[in-house]
């Protein structure tokens, strides 16, 4: 057990070396009054009695979504001349696709689709995929 400085319902500081009044001046020695648990950290809560750890909230990953303008401008001029003017079967299911679903499993599916056709290379999904994992759109409310 340490003694700590209970303020406001919270840890102040703690006492790190056993009897406060062997560290401090006697005039702040009197405020750590209150043993607490060893795992008891400065800014912890104190409440009747009780060691209150703070909930850590983990920001939420808002889940991303490409669009085909995204797409688009990851392609080389002769790819982008195959998409504007809807070359293959493949673009033009892959633009149906995209206005279904576009978050990152079925754009890497949809980049797969178009490799494997030859509409575009390799060079190009992979390219795609990592410049708009950067710049792709969050979705509100998710």
């Amino acid at each position: 057990m340490k003694y700590a400085w209970i303020q406001d319902d919270k840890i102040r500081d703690i006492c790190q070396g056993g009897e406060p009044s062997e560290h401090y001046h006697p005039d702040i020695a009197a405020f750590y009054t209150t043993q607490v648990p060893d795992d008891a950290v400065n800014g912890d809560g104190w409440v009747n009695g009780a060691l209150v750890k703070p909930i850590v909230f983990e920001p939420k990953q808002e889940p991303v979504f490409w669009t085909a303008e995204d797409i688009r401008k990851g392609l080389t001029l002769a790819e982008r001349v195959k998409w504007d003017n809807d070359k293959s079967d493949e673009i033009k299911t892959a633009k149906v696709e995209l206005s279904i679903s576009n978050f990152k499993a079925k754009v890497q599916e949809v980049l797969d689709m178009l490799v494997a056709s030859g509409d575009i290379s390799q060079a190009s999904a992979t390219a795609i995929l990592a410049k708009t994992n950067e710049t792709a759109i969050p979705v509100s409310g998710a």
